[in-house]
């Protein structure tokens, strides 16, 4: 699991100088998922060609452009909650010695033919000022790259969500399910 954390903070350094890490999973007191729901397993392609297996406890990412992510399971590393009518992909990361968590949004299409995912970036100025905005509990944490500490509380999740903080980063559709 901890080669996930490592894969997955790889991933985002590559897309981004910064990065905005939260203290805990999100959304917070929202119930962990033990497994997948079903709308959200099955084989997905994105736009480039590369896949995405999800099973129901587990997914599997394969990509020419990054290293590809196998095998990862829900756990203590990786952490699935469901808010409203999205799903919230948390995943821990270890930064001056302490855990934080890089925190995706999954939005299922309404017809189950795949999803949207969402993260933050924050070399949106515009975007990081509307953190802020939201909470004054942003900061930085010191390391080589830039880290912008966001402890939201649940009543933020509709302002952060309507006002499109996180980014689109990627579509999946689904190609077939994992019958």
């Amino acid at each position: 699991m901890k080669k996930l954390v490592y894969i997955l903070a790889i991933l985002f350094l590559f897309t981004s100088c910064d990065q905005v890490v939260f203290p805990e999973p999100q959304p917070r007191k929202v119930k962990e998922l033990k497994e997948v729901p079903a709308d959200l397993q099955g084989i997905f392609l994105d736009k480039e060609g590369d896949s995405l297996f999800v099973y129901e406890h587990s997914f599997s990412y394969y990509s020419d452009e990054f290293t590809s992510l196998q095998n990862i399971y829900l756990s203590d590393s990786a952490v699935l909650k469901k808010y409203r009518d999205r799903y919230f992909y948390s995943s821990r990361i270890m930064l001056n010695q302490e855990y934080y968590w890089l925190c995706y949004i999954l939005h299922p299409f309404d017809d189950g033919s795949g999803f949207d995912l969402y993260a933050m970036d924050p070399d949106d100025v515009v975007k990081l000022a509307k953190l802020e905005e939201i909470t004054s509990k942003v900061r930085d944490i010191e390391e080589e790259t830039s880290y912008y500490l966001f402890a939201p509380k649940k009543k933020d999740y509709k302002k952060i969500i309507s006002d499109t903080i996180f980014s689109k980063m990627i579509s999946f559709r689904k190609i077939s399910s994992l019958d």
